[in-house]
This record gives C-alpha cells, sequence and structure tokens, in this order.
C-alpha cells in the first residue's frame, strides 16, 4: 500500500514541471515534543493524503525554478491547521501553488504537531 501511495505521490508531482522535495532535510515536530530530520518515505509513509502541486503554466511560460521551504501545522487528528512560507521559492507564484497543495495533506492522528518540507521547482524540457 505505502509502495503504491508513492508512486501515486510521485505520478502527481512530476508530469510537467517538477515539484519535489528538496535536497535539504525534511524535519518534524512528532506529537511527543521532540523534533528530528525525516526521510521522504517516513513522510510520505504518514501520510492519509499528499497530492502534489500542479506546475503553474505562468512558471512554465516565464521559465520560473526556486527552491523553498513550507512548515505544515498539523491537529491531532492529522489535517493541516496552517501552512506557512519558511523561506519562499523566489517566487509568489510557485509559493501559491505549493501553499495550496499542502492544505490538501493529510496525516495519520497523532504522529506530528508539524513538518518543515524543503521544495525544488524545476522546468523539464522534453524534446
Amino acid at each position: 500500500m505505502r509502495t503504491s501511495r508513492v508512486i501515486v505521490f510521485a505520478a502527481c508531482v512530476f508530469l510537467v514541471g517538477t515539484f519535489s522535495l528538496a535536497a535539504s532535510e525534511t524535519t518534524a515536530v512528532w506529537s511527543d515534543g521532540h523534533t528530528s530530520a525525516i526521510s521522504d518515505e517516513q513522510l510520505i509513509g504518514n501520510t492519509s493524503a499528499a497530492p502534489g502541486a500542479a506546475y503553474p503554466e505562468e512558471a512554465q511560460r516565464t521559465n520560473t525554478t526556486g527552491s523553498g521551504v513550507y512548515e505544515l501545522r498539523i491537529d491531532k487528528a492529522g489535517k493541516i491547521s496552517a501552512v506557512a512560507v519558511v523561506k519562499s521559492s523566489g517566487s509568489a507564484v510557485l509559493d501559491k501553488a505549493a501553499l495550496t497543495a499542502f492544505k490538501k495533506w493529510r496525516f495519520k492522528p497523532g504522529v506530528f504537531r508539524s513538518v518543515r518540507i524543503p521544495v525544488n521547482w524545476s522546468v523539464n524540457r522534453v524534446r
């Protein structure tokens, strides 16, 4: 089940442009209050929904790329209570797309209080 969820997530994310979890660490504040770095597998393994962001048409037309960090605050039921831009991608269009997608994420109840997720945006040209 987890493998198919990761594959579906990857398929949704990597269509025209790329919205990918970045090389820097994803960090989590767990429900017991401790903080640690987590792998992409741990992050996705603790979600019940993790839809990818569509690469905005405007960003595709202008070849806009960037890297940002976003913090998802998670309630006890696993729903997103807030999403904040910790470090902007440098593009309001890309930040808005990330915020919109992250607001739809859902986590297993009682696992995390928050997660900080680095994201890379890039344009892939198919020739």
